[in-house]
């Protein structure tokens, strides 16, 4: 028989003689760790009793805050706070207004950029552009032979490695095959 198999039978072989066996008694009291210690009273600021209650009271004043509509603004003359919505008209006049001004600052930007692109491709750009081009493609060539030399120093380990773990190999089958053949001498003096 295979070894598998003789593994099969002892493994069904010890799973038939198992035996149900209760639950050892153990102090479950000794096991228990208070929260706190006699020793230790700090907990950290995380821990403490107030955060929690912090958190519900911040969370309860922004419901109302949204549910009541509040709507806080400030001008040049303080703060203004308004309960309830607002009128839409005024909301779509404000909201008007917000978009011509967002639009007329990106016509602005638009322009400055036209201006300032035009102004870099000049020559002396282009020329600067070339010889950042040709120290990056220096750069890369370098970078890949070195990598390609790392990589053919790893190859040829590789190789010297498995060639000696062939040679291992080798030898070991060889001593064990001139062991079975070759016996050794025997004296007959005895």
């Amino acid at each position: 028989m295979s070894k598998p198999q003789d593994f099969e039978r002892w493994l069904a072989d010890t799973a038939t003689q198992l035996n149900e066996e209760s639950v050892p008694e153990w102090p479950r009291e000794s096991t228990f760790r208070p929260r706190y210690t006699a020793q230790s009273k700090y907990t950290a600021w995380w821990q403490k009793p107030w955060l929690p209650v912090g958190s519900l009271a911040v969370s309860l004043f922004a419901m109302v805050l949204v549910l009541g509509q509040v709507q806080v603004s400030s001008n040049e003359h303080g703060f203004t706070v308004q309960f309830g919505g607002t009128d839409e008209a005024k909301l779509e006049a404000m909201m008007a207004q917000r978009l011509n001004e967002y639009g007329a600052q990106q016509q602005i930007t638009l322009a400055n950029y036209a201006t300032n692109l035009r102004a870099d491709f000049r020559e002396d750009f282009r020329t600067e552009m070339a010889q950042a081009n040709k120290q990056f493609a220096d750069y890369m060539l370098a970078v890949n032979r070195q990598e390609r030399e790392g990589d053919l120093a790893e190859l040829i380990r590789y190789v010297n490695e498995q060639r000696q773990d062939d040679q291992y190999y080798f030898a070991s089958q060889l001593q064990q095959f001139s062991d079975g053949w070759i016996q050794p001498a025997v004296s007959t003096n005895q």
